[in-house]
């Protein structure tokens, strides 16, 4: 932990980045009871879902059950499809933007052209799930492997998982997505857990074991999109704040999932507005409202216009506002917005993201 003159407290493990000191020399007293920490990484999104609200009428037994609704809503579902795909991805990175995320995994996601504000992450093989992959899929490399693995409740979605890893032959590095049926010894077998607890719980009223998984597995941090996942990001820490340690649920942002990506991230941070004095408490009340200044790889991405007139502001960012908010930020807004209003309302889209 590193306390600036200016009373800005470093939150993480590793000292900050070189640059937040320039940061914070420039900003001098406007950032005064402010709170950084390492830009955050989302272990699990669908970015081109994230037009959606949440869907369907849980709860449900498993997320085939879900997905039977929710094709059911054709109205829907077509007018979302109808809007470009990669805009509708663009809204997902924005919507990861906005709660401090400088890193996400887009499960299953096509490619994005482009340079992006957020680094997407997609060096691994994914896989959907055993109910919808052929096992013959384990052969066709050795690189680890991302999936949705026991996504249900019932004792068959466990079997199903636990027979698709019997036939991991190679035994190749695995990563399971939710893992909500999985028992205590059975997380030994993953590489990883991507926990994502806000859509479980609103699928099926439970999420997987995490406090168990911990013992045997790194557990990494998802939202899922917000076809499954009500709220932001902040939300769903404070919703699951006492399952597991304060330090594990930031550690399953920040260090584990850099070390499972393979990231190298020094200049990534985000400074936000401080709501209370412990340090845990002010991280974990954060809203995006609080978000000040998203920096990824020594660059602003996000800037609150409390800081803007202290930062030169290029030609790329463009502004954003909801209530009383009021953000800068550097991505295609305008070519975004066009691409979505003749099928939905843009402003009660970033409310939502907003959590407003």
């Amino acid at each position: 932990m590193a306390q600036f003159p200016n009373r800005l407290e470093w939150i993480g493990p590793a000292p900050p980045p070189p640059c937040l000191a320039d940061i914070a020399q420039a900003h001098g007293s406007r950032l005064d009871e402010t709170i950084a920490f390492p830009g955050l990484i989302n272990s699990h999104d669908h970015l081109e879902f994230n037009c959606y609200a949440p869907t369907g009428t849980p709860p449900y037994r498993d997320f085939l059950e879900w997905s039977y609704d929710v094709q059911a809503a054709r109205d829907m579902v077509e007018r979302i499809e109808a809007i470009d795909r990669r805009m509708r991805a663009q809204l997902g990175l924005l919507k990861n933007l906005l709660w401090g995320v400088t890193a996400v995994a887009d499960h299953g996601g096509t490619a994005i052209p482009g340079n992006h504000a957020i680094a997407v992450l997609s060096p691994y093989k994914d896989l959907h799930s055993p109910e919808l992959e052929h096992p013959v899929k384990w052969l066709t490399g050795l690189r680890p492997v991302v999936l949705h693995l026991a996504e249900g409740t019932t004792a068959e979605s466990r079997r199903r998982a636990l027979l698709f890893l019997e036939r991991n032959l190679f035994h190749r590095p695995v990563a399971g997505v939710h893992g909500v049926s999985l028992e205590s010894g059975d997380f030994s077998r993953l590489s990883a857990l991507i926990w994502c607890p806000v859509s479980n719980l609103f699928l099926f009223g439970q999420t997987a074991d995490v406090a168990s998984a911990t013992r045997h597995t790194a557990v990494l941090f998802g939202t899922d999109s917000t076809l499954s996942a009500p709220g932001t990001l902040w939300d769903h820490l404070r919703q699951v704040r006492d399952v597991v340690t304060d330090e594990d649920i930031f550690a399953a942002l920040t260090a584990r999932p850099a070390r499972f990506w393979r990231l190298r991230r020094r200049d990534d941070f985000v400074i936000a507005r401080r709501r209370e004095s412990a340090k845990w408490d002010a991280f974990f009340s954060l809203t995006p409202d609080d978000i000040l200044l998203v920096v990824r790889a020594g660059q602003p991405i996000l800037i609150d216009t409390a800081l803007a007139a202290a930062v030169p502001l290029s030609a790329d960012f463009f502004p954003l506002a909801w209530g009383a908010s009021r953000k800068y930020v550097r991505m295609p807004l305008e070519m975004i917005m066009r691409a979505i209003e003749p099928q939905l309302d843009p402003a009660a889209l970033i409310a939502r993201f907003a959590g407003v």
